[in-house]
């Protein structure tokens, strides 16, 4: 039985249930059909009076409806309950679509979303219907419907996060990770703030004591970056911080502004912590449909509650099937973890052989234990492998959000655009799904404002008065590249070299590639937008998407035609977890290089190597490949004699491509990637850590973040 108990005020319309085995089931369809709610009417805009979709839209509310009121959910009842009925008179075709309704019914996706999340939350729904409600009454009635605040607001509820917010590491213990997380599991505010100082400010450190000071009076503050000893060596004329609170957005912000030499304060709902574990409400008993009129259906949206699959059942006579189940996501990660472990076991096991037979190469027992290490490894690699396939989620998850909001921001901006989506059946990490759709937003963002023209503006340049932008995913190698492209103005290459050199960037006689001048805007605060919109534009640039990407060791690269438009390429692993790796050695230090990364490997003499702008260069097959010494990238003491030729690992992504210049190679390893935690995360070029079969750890090279030094900065 469902316990229906009041979460809400007295008047009885905030209803609920208490967290009971049939909540998570609810989530996940009411999830499934509201994206589908909202991507069908996206679709209906476009056809007009298809009667196929228009019943599958009205099934989908229905659903919902159904659903909602056997759990209690009275406000969501209502307000979908309204939408069946105005989808059912189009149905009959006593309606026509418009462009007011699809709006409405578009504010009623957003506000259920709303809903959804105090229902996932555990928290009572205080969002209200009343206004959506009446306004779907009117046009029922053939009035005009009266403005209300959903509608108003022309963008999506997506639009309330500004394009250039991106969560920044706070470096979490897992302390103060738990922290975070149970903030967020008893419904309270958690915030990230960006303060920024004047630069002249003398006692930065103070700024920010006297900040946290202030806030810890409104809430608990969890972490501050950067330190404030790094705030006193004048490193930094801006601060974050981490907030748990209740107070409003502007009220923190208006309390932190008082402080003397803080110019500006921004706010930011800080959404990353994973809703709660399946271990904190009890588990299904048995498989139920939560749904009145139609069963549960399995789905792999990203913002689901922790779920690797869904339970679902097949009816044979006098019998149920169980086909799959539902698995929390930390169970799954520590499934991954202990496969990790056994990895490096193996390793060492293989390790422990080899040593044995230098030694013992007659032992009989010497023999067997290495053929059992042989076996141990072909079934380590069938088990990885299924592991990691439970790690994969199809990109659509994240692609399937942005055709609402390109639709929004062209009705904002009175541009006519479409998006294309391709590839969204491609399958990558689930942690790169997790956080790949902030960049891909702010880029999407930047080629709706910057990239397509007016439809004035493209009829004056012979083209359609419809721009295109066209959102493309695909395996490439061991890597997924991911293309936003439009049919766009192109960008002014001339505007971001004068800017640049503006800014003592570049110098005024240096010779670029148009290539190079286009990945300038990659550099930290470059801009060269003449207004700023609350579009894209508000000066923060295109750095915080490099720097996204770099921490899940891609890169990304622009192309870009005067008239014909932009495309920007992204590279990305398609795991972080266990890797196959080349290992070299560097002055009596092992590195580990991505296996997926390398290209080939080369033998050069030394008199080859030349040096151009500050940059080693080696001509291979009559192009001109850059160079990097690792030795002199991470400050290894040199070589008394040094030897006149020396080895490359030509490595690189796409068409890029970097030598990396290393005294021996060591050969080829499955290493599994490790965090080098909270002091030494972020290190530039190094990804991650390893342990290797002697028990030694190893640092693991990090190939986007050295390809985009040179690719942006030239320099190493």
């Amino acid at each position: 039985m469902i316990g229906v108990t009041s979460m809400g005020q007295d008047d009885g319309k905030n209803q609920g249930v208490e967290l009971g085995e049939f909540l998570d089931f609810y989530l996940l369809d009411s999830q499934e059909q509201i994206e589908r709610l909202g991507a069908g009417l996206l679709q209906l805009e476009k056809e007009g009076g298809n009667i196929g979709l228009i019943n599958d839209l009205f099934r989908s509310a229905h659903s919902l409806k159904g659903a909602s009121g056997t759990m209690g959910f009275t406000p969501i009842v209502e307000i979908t309950h309204a939408a069946e009925d105005l989808l059912d008179r189009l149905r009959q075709g006593k309606m026509e679509v418009s462009l007011e309704m699809i709006d409405l019914l578009l504010a009623v996706t957003d506000r259920v979303k709303a809903m959804l999340e105090q229902v996932e939350k555990r928290q009572p729904i205080t969002h209200g219907s009343e206004d959506l409600v009446n306004s779907m009454r009117a046009l029922l009635n053939g009035e005009k419907p009266p403005a209300t605040e959903s509608t108003a607001a022309v963008l999506s509820h997506e639009e309330e996060t500004p394009v250039d917010f991106v969560p920044i590491d706070f470096r979490l213990t897992q302390q103060e990770s738990e922290k975070v997380d149970e903030a967020h599991n008893m419904g309270h505010g958690v915030y990230q703030i960006e303060v920024t100082l004047d630069p002249n400010t003398l006692m930065k450190a103070v700024r920010a004591v006297m900040s946290t000071q202030r806030l810890e009076g409104m809430g608990k503050v969890i972490k501050l970056i950067p330190s404030v000893e790094e705030l006193e060596a004048g490193q930094a004329n801006s601060f974050s911080i981490l907030l748990v609170s209740d107070e409003p957005a502007d009220e923190i912000k208006k309390e932190v502004l008082e402080i003397t030499d803080i110019t500006n304060v921004t706010v930011f709902p800080y959404l990353t912590a994973e809703p709660p574990s399946k271990e904190q409400v009890p588990a299904p008993k048995e498989v139920a449909a939560p749904s009145v009129s139609e069963p549960p259906k399995q789905t792999s949206t990203v913002k689901s509650p922790p779920a690797a699959a869904v339970t679902g059942t097949a009816s044979g006579e006098g019998s149920t099937q169980v086909h799959t189940i539902r698995v929390d996501t930390v169970r799954m990660d520590n499934l991954i973890n202990l496969v990790g472990e056994m990895v490096i076991t193996r390793t060492r096991l293989v390790q422990i052989g080899l040593d044995l037979k230098a030694q013992y190469s007659t032992d009989s027992m010497v023999n067997n234990l290495n053929e059992a290490n042989v076996y141990l490894g072909r079934l380590m690699n069938d088990l990885q492998e299924s592991v990691m396939r439970l790690r994969m989620v199809a990109i659509g998850t994240v692609f399937n959000r942005f055709p609402r909001l390109v639709r929004d921001l062209a009705k904002k901006t009175g541009k006519e655009i479409d998006l294309v989506l391709k590839g969204e059946d491609t399958e990558l990490d689930k942690t790169v799904v997790e956080v790949i759709g902030d960049p891909l937003m702010h880029l999407i963002r930047n080629s709706v404002d910057h990239g397509i023209e007016s439809p004035e503006e493209r009829r004056a340049a012979g083209k359609s008065a419809h721009g295109t932008v066209t959102l493309d995913a695909y395996h490439d190698g061991n890597h997924i590249a991911i293309l936003i492209s439009d049919d766009g103005g192109g960008l002014d290459l001339d505007k971001i070299k004068n800017k640049a050199i503006s800014k003592g960037l570049i110098g005024e006689r240096e010779e670029l590639s148009d290539n190079d001048i286009a990945n300038l805007i990659f550099l930290p605060g470059f801009s060269t937008a003449d207004k700023v919109t609350d579009i894209s534009g508000r000066g923060v640039g295109m750095d915080v998407v490099k720097k996204a990407l770099n921490n899940l060791g891609g890169m990304v690269d622009i192309a870009t035609r005067q008239g014909k438009g932009t495309t920007f390429t992204i590279r990305l692993p398609l795991t972080l977890a266990i890797i196959q790796a080349l290992l070299v050695e560097v002055k009596e230090e092992i590195y580990a290089v991505p296996l997926s990364s390398v290209l080939e490997t080369l033998l050069v003499n030394r008199s080859e190597i030349k040096t151009v702008g500050g940059l080693q260069m080696v001509q291979l097959r009559g192009n001109t490949l850059p160079l990097i010494s690792l030795q002199e990238k991470f400050g290894l003491p040199d070589s008394e004699i040094p030897k006149d030729e020396v080895f490359v690992v030509v490595v690189g992504f796409g068409d890029k491509a970097l030598g990396l210049i290393v005294d021996e190679l060591r050969g080829q390893q499955e290493v599994v990637i490790k965090s080098l935690g909270d002091f030494l995360n972020n290190l530039p070029g190094i990804a991650g850590a390893t342990i290797l079969g002697d028990g030694k750890v190893t640092l693991i090279l990090d190939i986007g973040s050295l390809l985009q030094d040179v690719l942006v900065t030239r320099k190493i």
